[in-house]
């Protein structure tokens, strides 16, 4: 066979659900996966996070091991959190790089800030705006000459369907015309593209789409297509990536962290925790809460200000605003909610809620500041309580059962991150209800609302993996693949060894190679945890201010 080479296509949240009905008729691209390759679904980690599944696909890891549990990350020093960073554990393109192999990686998220490789490397989602993004870092200047954009600027909410779609379509072309541009111009073993428009339209548009979601009407026609027009838009971008590659030994996975599906409903866990008697509120604001709410019944927010400046056409003065004025950003609060953190009378305090999905932390004694449930017995038998009252939440609008599945980290997680994972994980009516950071206590005495943030469309466990090429084998249906399972099937294919640490195993039945003349090699781990610097409070901010227009966090 001829030197081995490999390109990973990602389509953020890609779902087979959607891909299979579709091929036939409106995806010839993906279609042709389906017919001459290999394909099945993907579980994501639990929750299907993004920031943590991609991490657990560079990795071969679970969280527990890579540290990245979320969006953002728990500062145990108080009770705030902070932007979740790129994981210190050896990633698949610094494995390759040590091995010989030269690689060129564009837009994956949660791989900021940039690290060396052999080759080059264009950060992805959670890339702060105007910082140097690539590596080698004078790429960065390179692309912005080339109108190179890591993040959209517009959003439903402030812009409206129309802008938001055209901006999340220029960024996908820009990304791709990015990746062709870069693996025409290296030689490369190893490339990767992530492609985000098949989340974040799906993320808004899906009541459009399905006439059994609440939201659905059935007068509203002009986005009805607007899924499925994403989805034909990702199928021709992706094949342009294969057409560029093809005949050149090259094997293509498709790929998504995380299925989609719909999303209904909100749920406020925190003030159910409070409702149940897990949690308590202050009685009396302190004078920074009372400030803050002062701001904020002003409408002097910094969510506003950003947006009232973009509409005049002013995002320059919010930048220029950040950098002159350095504490602007902590004096005014982000929006019109008072945040947990502020809100919480932690010494009486139990049990709270924080990330996206469904996560709750129990007050522990040595982990947290005001900690005030003991280790060992009396943590266990919270965990317990919760978890038998957590089943028996019901929803009052239709008093059915609203939650399928409580975990225990344990059950989940397993390495040194593991003190750091949330104590329990809550699943919701097949990920249909979820939570979201900091809207905990938006709502008077609430547990359910539709989500504030308009979103119709949410993420499942099942994403989905597509391959085709001289090295994949035709017309198998993978089963039970895992997302830590790419990793070191990559590293086999392109006859690198595998670390022995990985949590993930080489998905042997998707590839056409002879187990005798190639077998699986393995070799202890021999790189080193990776020192991952911190982000600026601007650059801090920058990165949140992106999340929240996503909707990700309030």
């Amino acid at each position: 066979m001829s030197k081995p080479r490999v390109l990973v296509i990602g389509l953020d949240g890609a779902t087979l659900d959607l891909i299979q009905p579709w091929a036939a008729g409106c995806l010839p691209n993906l279609a042709r996966f389906l017919q001459e390759g290999s394909y099945g679904k993907l579980l994501s980690t639990i929750p299907p996070v993004s920031p943590a599944a991609w991490t657990s696909f560079m990795t071969g890891k679970n969280p527990g091991r890579h540290g990245v549990f979320d969006f953002t990350v728990r500062d145990f020093r108080g009770y705030g959190m902070r932007v979740a960073l790129r994981s210190s554990e050896p990633s698949l393109w610094s494995i390759l790089s040590a091995q010989g192999r030269r690689v060129c990686v564009i837009n994956v998220p949660q791989t900021y800030p940039p690290e060396a490789v052999n080759g080059c490397l264009v950060t992805g989602l959670g890339t702060p705006s105007g910082c140097v993004y690539t590596y080698p870092p004078e790429l960065t200047k390179t692309l912005q000459k080339q109108g190179y954009r890591v993040n959209s600027k517009a959003t439903l909410l402030h812009d409206g369907p129309d802008a938001f779609i055209e901006d999340v379509y220029q960024v996908a072309e820009k990304t791709t015309d990015t990746a062709l541009y870069l693996l025409n111009q290296t030689d490369w073993d190893f490339g990767m593209v992530v492609l985000r428009l098949t989340d974040e339209i799906p993320h808004f548009f899906w009541h459009w789409m399905d006439d059994s979601h609440p939201a659905h009407r059935q007068s509203d026609v002009l986005h009805r297509e607007a899924i499925l027009r994403c989805y034909q838009k990702a199928d021709e971008l992706v094949g342009r990536l294969v057409t560029a590659v093809e005949g050149r030994g090259t094997n293509v996975l498709v790929m998504s962290d995380h299925g989609f599906g719909p999303l209904y409903k909100d749920v406020y866990l925190n003030e159910w925790l409070r409702q149940q008697g897990f949690l308590t509120l202050r009685q009396y604001l302190s004078l920074r809460g009372f400030l803050t709410r002062f701001l904020q019944k002003a409408g002097l927010t910094r969510s506003r200000i950003g947006h009232v400046l973009a509409r005049w056409g002013l995002d320059w003065l919010r930048g220029f605003l950040r950098d002159r004025f350095k504490t602007w950003g902590n004096f005014f609060p982000q929006d019109g909610n008072l945040h947990t953190a502020e809100l919480v009378d932690w010494k009486r305090t139990r049990a709270y809620s924080v990330g996206y999905i469904g996560q709750i932390y129990v007050n522990l004694i040595g982990r947290d500041p005001q900690g005030t449930v003991a280790a060992g017995k009396e943590y266990e038998l919270l965990r317990e309580e919760l978890g038998q009252r957590l089943l028996e939440m019901v929803d009052p609008e239709d008093g059915e059962q609203v939650v399928d599945r409580v975990f225990r980290k344990e059950e989940v997680y397993n390495g040194q991150f593991l003190p750091e994972a949330p104590d329990l994980i809550v699943l919701m009516r097949g990920l249909s209800y979820i939570t979201r950071q900091s809207y905990e206590f938006a709502t008077q005495h609430q547990v359910f609302s539709v989500p504030p943030t308009k979103e119709t469309g949410g993420h499942r466990l099942e994403g989905v993996l597509l391959a085709i090429g001289d090295r994949i084998a035709q017309h198998i249906r993978v089963e039970n693949a895992r997302i830590e399972d790419l990793m070191p099937t990559i590293l086999h294919l392109l006859e690198c060894e595998v670390p022995t640490d990985v949590d993930g195993h080489v998905l042997t039945e998707l590839l056409h190679l002879n187990s005798t003349a190639y077998p699986v090699k393995y070799s202890d781990p021999n790189l080193r945890r990776d020192a991952v610097a911190g982000l600026t409070p601007e650059e801090e901010q920058s990165v949140l201010e992106h999340l929240r227009d996503l909707g990700y966090i309030s």
